[in-house]
């Protein structure tokens, strides 16, 4: 069964150690299944274990039932520097309370629905989803400044995939809460329908700065780009982009 359900959870180099049912939630306990860890500060491997923690993250949903993950992010003592130190796991930030892979998926449901809806579907406040729509409240502490926008999350980690093959792109703005003037802007492979890049604002100045940090190869390999309406006016304008890319 516990081989089974490692098979199910699809978490490279993670093991399911066994499993709760309650009522629509299910918790499965998880942790690398590696012995050894390597020491961020002198890069050593280290099978020497030091202490266990445990924490809860949410992650994909299974047909009807929510999944939580008791993930065992554990920590060793380093035989070289004599310093402890925390595992990395690819799948979830220290102190992040949900997966990567469960951010992505709730930020393209946000561009393909809004902010409020997709918060309900999950059982998530706004802020989980963006956290930065509230920064007062972030600042007078009311919300925990350690858990990042999963829309920033998406923007910074994931995204550009792979963009070898990128002739036609994409460019579009949302908005996530009607009538809030909260946008972001959407980078899309037009050949295969796919979501290569998240800019969590609605500035043509970021933009620049986004897609002139790609490689001179990509850009010059696009032979079209279509943007939204949208962004030919207003505050989104791209002027000021090199017409040799056919930005402007």
């Amino acid at each position: 069964m516990k081989r089974e359900l490692t098979k199910i959870l699809n978490l490279p180099g993670i093991i399911v150690k066994s499993k709760k049912e309650i009522e629509k939630t299910l918790i499965l306990e998880v942790e690398a299944s590696s012995n050894t860890a390597c020491c961020p500060g002198c890069q050593k491997v280290s099978n020497r274990l030091h202490q266990n923690h445990w924490h809860l993250v949410k992650d994909m949903a299974w047909a009807e039932k929510e999944v939580f993950l008791r993930v065992n992010r554990r920590q060793f003592k380093c035989d070289y520097c004599l310093k402890p130190f925390s595992e990395e796991l690819s799948f979830v930030k220290k102190r992040q309370k949900y997966t990567k892979r469960y951010a992505r998926l709730v930020t393209e449901e946000v561009i393909n629905s809004n902010l409020l809806n997709v918060a309900k579907r999950h059982n998530l406040t706004e802020e989980e989803v963006d956290r930065s729509r509230d920064v007062k409240s972030r600042a007078c502490g009311q919300l925990d400044s350690r858990v990042e926008s999963m829309i920033n999350q998406v923007s910074r980690e994931i995204f550009p995939i792979s963009l070898k093959n990128l002739k036609r792109l994409g460019i579009d703005e949302i908005t996530l809460v009607k009538g809030q003037g909260k946008f972001i802007i959407v980078l899309v492979d037009l050949d295969t329908g796919k979501l290569i890049g998240l800019i969590p604002e609605r500035k043509a100045k970021t933009l620049e700065k986004y897609l002139t940090s790609w490689e001179e190869d990509i850009l010059n390999q696009i032979e079209e780009v279509i943007r939204s309406p949208d962004l030919k006016s207003g505050e989104a304008r791209m002027t000021r982009f090199p017409s040799k890319y056919g930005y402007v």
